[in-house]
């Protein structure tokens, strides 16, 4: 797999970049933060950007899908000891 992508359940944008992904065949690592909030320090250790969805290729960083993109606080998501938003 050359890309991990992370998304979270709901997002529409995250929805829309996985398939367009699954329709052009592109592999990937998916990390699906709402099954896996853990990980969600290994997506802000590369990036500074608080906002999916997010595909990380070797060291960079691409946000949103098509112009398109939602926070992490309006997703809910926070990294531990600090709040969403």
């Amino acid at each position: 797999m050359s890309v991990t992508v992370y998304v979270v359940a709901g997002c529409p944008s995250c929805a829309a970049l996985l398939d367009d992904l699954r329709r052009r065949r592109v592999g990937f690592e998916l990390v699906d933060l709402t099954a896996h909030p853990e990980r969600l320090p290994d997506l802000a250790a590369v990036t500074w950007e608080r906002r999916l969805p997010a595909v990380v290729d070797h060291e960079r960083c691409s946000i949103g899908f098509a112009g398109r993109s939602s926070s992490w606080a309006e997703l809910g998501l926070s990294l531990p000891g600090r709040h969403s938003g």
